[in-house]
C-alpha cells in the first residue's frame, strides 16, 4: 500500500495520550507507510522517534508544510488557527478526546461509546515505553494510591480516607501494592490500560469507558453511591490476590483487542475510506 499522512497532535496533552500517538505511529511506520508527526509544543512527553516541534520550525517552513505538504492530514486533538489552509487543499482526519468537539476533519473515536453520532473508531493500544512516575494524577506522589479522579472533590476525599483507613495496619501487603482509582473520563481511561499493563490494580466505579477498555471483569468495581464502606472493600480487594487476578485478566483482554496489528488496521482501514490510497 502506498499511503503517507502528516499528523498534528496538539490536544492529547498527557503523557499516556502521547504514549498512544506513539504506538500508533510506530505500528503505521512498521508496515511502510509514511508519516510525518508535528507535535505543538515540546516533544519530550512523546516516546518515539521523529516527532517534530511545531514551534520550533520557522515562519517559512510552517507555511511551506501548511500549503504544499501532504495530501491527508490527521489532526489529534484541537484545531491551530491555521487549519482551515489544511483542509482548503487536503483530506482531514479529527480524533478528539473531548464529549462534544467541534469536528474539524473526518470525525474520529477512540471508544464506541463516543461513537454515537457516526464517529469512525480507531483502536488505540497500549504497549508502555517507560517507567512511569508514581505521582501522576496522585495526591501523594510517594503513597501506594494513585488517584486520578478529575472530578467531585468529596469523592477523591472519601476516597483517600478509605485507602487510609484499608491501609493503616501492619500487614505487609498493603505496604507495597500499587493501586489505581480512576473516574469515567476518557482520558483516564487510556491511563488504566497503561497502567494495567503494568501489571497495577484498577478501581472504579462502573463506567461505560472502563468497561469497554479492560473489560467486564478488568477492574474492581467501587459502589455508584461511594459510600465509604464500599470504598473501602474495592481498595482492600484490590490490594489481594484479587487485585492481582483482574489486573492479569485485563492485561489479556487488552492485548487481545487492542493489539499494534488490529490498532494499525483500523488506521489503514480508515485512511482508505476516506479516499487516499494514492498520495
Amino acid at each position: 500500500m502506498n499511503l503517507s499522512c502528516v499528523w498534528y497532535v496538539s490536544g492529547f496533552k498527557q503523557t499516556w495520550e502521547a504514549d498512544v500517538i506513539g504506538n500508533l505511529a510506530e505500528a503505521m511506520k512498521s508496515r511502510g507507510v509514511s508519516l510525518r508527526v508535528y507535535a505543538k509544543g515540546g516533544t519530550a512527553r512523546f516516546r518515539v522517534g521523529e516527532v517534530m516541534s511545531w514551534n520550533s520550525l520557522t515562519f517559512f517552513e510552517r507555511m511551506k508544510t501548511v500549503l504544499f505538504r501532504g495530501k491527508l492530514w490527521h489532526l489529534w486533538g484541537d484545531a491551530p488557527l491555521w487549519w482551515g489552509l489544511v483542509r482548503l487543499r487536503a483530506r482531514t482526519v479529527h480524533t478528539s478526546l473531548s464529549k462534544k468537539p467541534c469536528w474539524r476533519g473526518h470525525p474520529t473515536r477512540f471508544f464506541k461509546e463516543q461513537a454515537s453520532d457516526g464517529e469512525n473508531r480507531i483502536l488505540p493500544t497500549f504497549e508502555p515505553k517507560a517507567a512511569w512516575t508514581d505521582s501522576w494524577g496522585s495526591d501523594e506522589p510517594d503513597a501506594a494510591l494513585i488517584l486520578a479522579w478529575d472530578k467531585d472533590p468529596d469523592t477523591r476525599q472519601d476516597i483517600l480516607e478509605s485507602w487510609t483507613s484499608v491501609s493503616d495496619t501492619d500487614d505487609e501487603k498493603f505496604k507495597h501494592c500499587k493501586i489505581l482509582v480512576v473516574d469515567g473520563s476518557p482520558t483516564n481511561a487510556l491511563q488504566a490500560a497503561f497502567m494495567t499493563m503494568r501489571g497495577i490494580p484498577v478501581v472504579a466505579r462502573d463506567a461505560p469507558l472502563i468497561r469497554e477498555v479492560l473489560g467486564p471483569g478488568g477492574y474492581i468495581a467501587a459502589p455508584q453511591a461511594g459510600d465509604r464502606p464500599g470504598w473501602e472493600k474495592a481498595l482492600s480487594d484490590a490490594a489481594l490476590d484479587a487485585g492481582r487476578a483482574t489486573s492479569a485478566t485485563a492485561r489479556r483482554f487488552l492485548k487481545e483487542n487492542y493489539g499494534a496489528r488490529a490498532a494499525a488496521d483500523s488506521l489503514e482501514s480508515l485512511y482508505e475510506s476516506v479516499g487516499k490510497s494514492r498520495l
